[in-house]
């Protein structure tokens, strides 16, 4: 199996989350705090060669009734920039409902999502991952 990067790409803010090496479980990595889109880039790229990921999956969002809006387009342009600096494939990834469900985990702990935005990036990342990994696991069966 190969490790696998996830990326929750927000204009502000970036979670990632990397694969154990047996491509089963998604783990939470750090919160890219976003300063310009060229020093998000180059950290994304970064982590993805410390951590020798093999693919890249990015968050797409997707509204409810599977339209495109403008979110979708500034993150596309997102995975292009990505995409120059690395030679590895990057996939586009339903992200839908992410978000809410990172909120939902940190409530039932005990914790404000509001307060705990780095927190709920990587863990929306971490949700992204671990439902590509689950299609994965079904398609090879």
């Amino acid at each position: 199996m190969k490790r696998i990067l996830a990326v929750d790409y927000g204009q502000r803010r970036i979670g990632l989350a990397v694969s154990d090496p047996m491509g089963l479980l998604a783990h939470p990595v750090k919160t890219v705090v976003v300063k310009s889109r060229k020093q998000a880039v180059r950290e994304i790229v970064e982590t993805a060669e410390k951590l020798q990921v093999e693919e890249i999956v990015v968050g797409m969002p997707v509204s409810l009734d599977g339209s495109h809006g403008p979110q979708w387009q500034e993150t596309r342009q997102f995975v292009a920039d990505l995409a120059k600096e690395l030679a590895i494939p990057i996939r586009g990834w339903d992200e839908r409902l992410t978000t809410e469900a990172a909120h939902r985990e940190l409530r039932e702990l005990g914790k404000k999502p509001s307060r705990e935005r780095d927190i709920v990036d990587q863990l929306a990342a971490v949700h992204i991952l671990q439902s590509y990994l689950d299609w994965l696991k079904r398609e090879q069966a």
